[in-house]
């Protein structure tokens, strides 16, 4: 399994998939991102530390994905992936398109895996 591509595929089917998160539309619905839902479950945690976030679960995790697009219209892009042992690295450039305009800013994602599992996430805003 080539992780760096399992997280490249998952931040471009986020944004092709960006009007359906809108709609409301669960990750785990939409073809594009359907995958790189399965390899979260009821233990994964996603943290974020400057937003003061702590998510566990599947629901939890897709939920927030849904919710930051639709007030926020939130869109991420990955511009580098490396991987280190069981780490994947995403450097991505996000925007949030808010009343006063657009603002964009660099933002570090990592996942941990567990063989096609994704365990934890952490996100770091520069």
């Amino acid at each position: 399994m080539d992780r760096t591509a399992v997280i490249q595929r998952m931040y471009q089917g986020y944004l092709d998939a960006h009007d359906l998160l809108v709609a409301g539309t669960a990750p785990s619905d939409i073809p594009a991102v359907a995958a790189f839902s399965e390899r979260l479950d009821d233990d994964t945690v996603f943290t974020f530390e400057s937003l003061g976030l702590e998510l566990r679960g599947r629901d939890a995790i897709e939920r927030f994905m849904v919710e930051v697009r639709q007030t926020m219209g939130l869109r991420e892009a990955s511009e580098r992936v490396v991987e280190h042992g069981d780490l994947v690295v995403s450097f991505n450039r996000t925007s949030l398109n808010a009343d006063e305009g657009d603002a964009s800013t660099p933002v570090v994602a990592v996942f941990q895996f567990d063989g096609p599992r994704v365990t934890k996430f952490w996100g770091f805003a520069g």
